[in-house]
């Protein structure tokens, strides 16, 4: 890998730390694992149906 593929790629992750540490940290006290996985799979169906759209509309 040339320099500044290694460096993106090490931003990347720094960033996706950054992330998870701070969705983490702002999850509210009494909240189960299986809400924060139920959360997680919605936002994920969302993002999908989202750009599906955009994508059938050639907004994107």
């Amino acid at each position: 890998m040339d320099k500044e593929k290694k460096s993106k790629v090490i931003q990347i992750i720094l960033l996706s730390l950054m992330a998870i540490f701070y969705i983490i940290t702002s999850i509210p006290a009494g909240t189960s694992i299986g809400q924060i996985i139920f959360a997680g799979v919605i936002f994920l169906l969302i993002i999908y149906f989202a750009t599906r759209a955009l994508k059938y509309f050639k907004i994107i």
